[in-house]
C-alpha cells in the first residue's frame, strides 16, 4: 500500500513538472517595442529609436529578433549596447543597410530580467529620401528564466517614421535684423548622448551620437568635455564624434551645444573603458648578478600587442624595455644592462594597436648583486674591468718602453755630446797651456834682461796659477757631466 501511494505521487510530480510549469511560464508573456513608435524628421536628420522589452511576471535570460526598415528611406549609422539589459551576447548585434536588417540575439545572467522596459539596443537611423518608413520585428522569441527555456514571446510592436525633405530657409544676409538670431533666447532642446564602444568593452575610442535641435536660430557648435579637456565640434563634422584614445578608466563626458544666438543646453553620459588582458610574468629571476649575467623575463599577453616591462627600485623607474608578442601570446625580454645592488620590482604591461591598454601585471621581487664596480654614476663589470686593466697595463708598457728608448737614446747623445765637449775642452786647454807657456819663456827672457828691481805686468806665478784654475774648473765640469749620465 505505501509503495503504492510513493508511485503515484512520483507519478503525480513528474506530471506537475513536465505540464504544469511549461504552461505557468506559458502564462506569462513578454513582448518587443521600439521607442519613440512614431515621429517627422527631415532627410540627413538622425534620431535615436530605442528597442525595448516588456517582461513582467516572469524573469527572461534571453531574447533574438530581426528587426527590418526601408533601406531607400532610411539608413543606420550606428547601434549602441549602452544601458542594455543584456550583458551576454553570443553575436553582436549587426546591420545591413543593403539589405535593410537589423539582427540581435543577447541575454541576460541568472536571475534574469523582470520589468516592463528593459532596453535591448538603441538604433539611430539616418533619413534617406522622403516617406513613410516603418520598422517591424520578425523572428522574435523571449526566453525565460527557467530549467526548459520556455519561449515567453507574445507580440511585438514596430515604429512609423515619416521623412520629409527640410524647409529651405533664406540665406542669413537675406534675413532683416529683427530676425537674426539675437530675437532668440531659448536655449537648445535637450538631448541625449549615446555612446557606442562598437561591441568591444576595451574600445579606447568610442563613439558618442549625440544632436541638439533649435528650431530658432540653430545649433552653431558643440564643445565636449572630457577628462577637463574641451573639443569643439561643428554639427554634422566627423559625425558620430570618436574620442581621443582613453585609459581603461571611469569617465564622464559632457556635451555643451550652443545656437547661434549664444544659448546652451548641456548633456552628460557616464561610460567605462575597460583594460585589455593582463600579461603574465611566468619567467622572473629572484637573484641577478648584474654584469655576470644576462636579466632574462617572459611572459604571456594577447597575441600581437606591444608589452612594456618596467625595472623599477624603492618606486623610482629605473628602466623600461618594449617587446611585441607573437601571434600566440608570448613574449621574452634577454638584457645584459648594468644594475647597482638592491631590490627591484619587474611588471609589465600591455597595448594593442588601437592604443588600449592593460592594467599593471602583479611585480616580481629581484635582488641584484652588481659584479663589478660603481664609481659615481659610473658602473663597470669585472668581466669588463679585466679586459680594461689589460688594455691600461698595454698602454703603461708601452709608455716605460717608450720612455727607456728615450733615455737610452739621449744617454747616448749625452755620451757623444761629452766626448766632443772633453775633446773640445782638451784641445782649448792644450792650446792656451801652450799659448802660456809660450809667454812664460818670453816672461823669462824679459825678466833677464830688465833691472832687478823692476816686475813685468804678468808674473809668471800668476801665469801658472791661472792655468791651474782653468784645469780644475774643467775637470770639475767634465765630472759634473759624467755625474748626470
Amino acid at each position: 500500500m505505501r509503495n503504492k501511494i510513493f508511485l503515484n505521487l512520483l507519478f503525480l510530480s513528474l506530471l506537475l513538472v513536465v505540464f504544469y510549469i511549461p504552461r505557468e511560464a506559458a502564462a506569462q508573456q513578454a513582448s518587443f517595442y521600439v521607442s519613440p513608435s512614431k515621429g517627422n524628421y527631415s532627410v540627413g536628420s538622425t534620431f535615436y529609436v530605442d528597442v525595448f522589452i516588456s517582461a513582467e511576471g516572469i524573469a527572461i535570460n534571453a531574447a533574438q529578433a530581426t528587426i527590418s526598415f526601408p533601406a531607400d528611406k532610411l539608413q543606420v549609422t550606428g547601434l549602441s549596447k549602452n544601458s542594455s539589459i543584456f550583458s551576454l551576447w553570443p553575436e553582436e548585434p549587426v546591420f545591413s543597410n543593403a539589405t535593410g536588417k537589423i539582427s540581435l540575439l543577447g541575454g541576460v545572467p541568472n536571475p534574469g530580467f523582470i520589468g516592463s522596459r528593459g532596453k535591448v539596443i538603441t538604433i539611430l537611423f539616418t533619413g534617406k529620401a522622403a516617406g513613410t518608413a516603418s520598422v517591424t520585428f520578425s523572428g522574435e522569441k523571449i526566453l525565460a528564466n527557467d530549467p526548459y527555456g520556455t519561449d515567453i514571446f507574445s507580440s511585438s510592436q514596430g515604429g512609423t517614421y515619416t521623412i520629409v525633405v527640410p524647409e529651405k530657409l533664406p540665406p542669413a544676409e537675406e534675413k532683416p535684423p529683427a530676425e537674426k538670431p539675437e530675437a532668440d533666447a531659448q536655449p537648445p532642446n535637450p538631448f541625449e548622448i549615446i555612446l557606442d564602444n562598437e561591441g568591444d568593452p576595451t574600445n579606447p575610442r568610442p563613439l558618442l551620437y549625440f544632436e541638439a535641435k533649435d528650431e530658432i536660430s540653430g545649433i552653431s557648435h558643440y564643445e565636449v568635455k572630457i577628462k577637463g579637456e574641451v573639443f569643439k565640434v561643428n554639427p554634422g563634422e566627423n559625425f558620430p564624434w570618436r574620442t581621443p584614445v582613453l585609459s581603461p578608466d571611469n569617465y564622464q563626458v559632457f556635451v555643451k551645444a550652443f545656437d547661434k544666438a549664444g544659448n546652451s543646453t548641456e548633456s552628460s553620459t557616464e561610460f567605462r573603458v575597460d583594460a585589455i588582458k593582463i600579461p603574465q610574468l611566468n619567467v622572473c629571476p629572484k637573484i641577478f648578478r648584474s654584469g655576470d649575467e644576462t636579466l632574462f623575463v617572459s611572459g604571456t599577453a594577447l597575441p600581437n600587442v606591444t608589452v612594456t616591462i618596467f625595472f623599477e627600485k624603492n618606486g623610482e623607474l629605473i628602466k623600461k624595455w618594449e617587446v611585441t608578442s607573437d601571434k600566440e601570446g608570448d613574449w621574452s625580454l634577454a638584457k645584459e644592462d648594468l644594475f647597482r645592488s638592491g631590490i627591484y620590482e619587474i611588471y609589465a604591461k600591455a597595448k594593442d594597436s588601437r592604443g588600449a591598454e592593460s592594467q599593471n601585471s602583479e611585480p616580481c621581487s629581484v635582488k641584484v648583486i652588481l659584479g663589478g664596480i660603481a664609481i659615481g654614476p659610473l658602473i663597470i663589470s669585472y668581466k669588463n674591468l679585466t679586459p680594461i686593466i689589460l688594455i691600461i697595463f698595454i698602454i703603461l708598457a708601452i709608455f716605460i718602453a717608450y720612455l727607456l728608448w728615450r733615455i737610452r737614446k739621449t744617454q747616448k747623445l749625452i755620451d757623444t755630446e761629452t766626448k766632443d765637449l772633453k775633446t773640445k775642452f782638451y784641445k782649448e786647454y792644450n792650446e792656451l797651456r801652450d799659448d802660456i807657456e809660450r809667454k812664460l819663456l818670453r816672461v823669462r827672457k824679459v825678466k833677464d834682461l830688465r833691472p832687478s828691481g823692476e816686475r813685468g805686468e804678468v808674473t809668471e806665478e800668476e801665469l801658472l796659477k791661472d792655468l791651474a784654475d782653468v784645469e780644475r774648473i774643467i775637470r770639475e765640469e767634465l765630472q759634473d757631466i759624467e755625474e748626470i749620465k
